[in-house]
Parts: structure tokens; C-alpha cells; sequence
């Protein structure tokens, strides 16, 4: 019971930051690349604090899971438009 509270204490803390970071780095297209910037950012934040109660692939794959939810809500809402990505020149 005590690791699933800590589970549950941890995910509180990380869900408003994967939504912040999720708003921030949207730009049309390249989807994938911005979702491993997100995971990449959790799994460092996983590391510095040394987290012992769950796998950093559990973990990751919860936020994946829930990166994906919010992604598609947004698009749902139209808080996110689709259209071409555009290239950095």
C-alpha cells in the first residue's frame, strides 16, 4: 500500500509538469521527437531524485500512456491545431 501511495505522490507532482511541458514545446508536427524530449526530462528528474518504490520504465511508460491522453484531449478541445510542420531554416 505504502508504494502505491508513493506512486500516486509522484505522479501528482509530475502531471502538471508534463503538462506544462506538453503546451511548451507544441508546434505543429514532429510529434514523436517532442514526446521523447518529455520522457527524457522525466527520466532525468527520475534519476536525480532517486526514486527506489518504481522501474523508470514503469514510470516512463505511465507518463507515455498519459502524455498520449492529454495530447489527444488537446487536439480534441482544439486547444492544438494540426497542420505542416514547419522546417527550421
Amino acid at each position: 500500500m505504502t508504494k502505491i501511495l508513493q506512486l500516486i505522490g509522484i505522479l501528482g507532482g509530475l502531471i502538471p509538469l508534463v503538462l506544462t511541458l506538453i503546451k511548451q514545446f507544441e508546434t505543429p508536427g514532429f510529434g514523436a521527437e517532442k514526446k521523447q524530449v518529455i520522457l527524457d526530462t522525466v527520466a532525468s528528474f527520475y534519476d536525480s531524485l532517486e526514486i527506489t518504490f518504481v522501474t523508470k520504465e514503469k514510470l516512463l511508460g505511465i507518463v507515455s500512456g498519459f502524455i498520449d491522453i492529454a495530447v489527444t484531449f488537446f487536439n480534441l478541445v482544439g486547444w492544438f491545431k494540426k497542420s505542416n510542420p514547419t522546417p527550421n531554416t
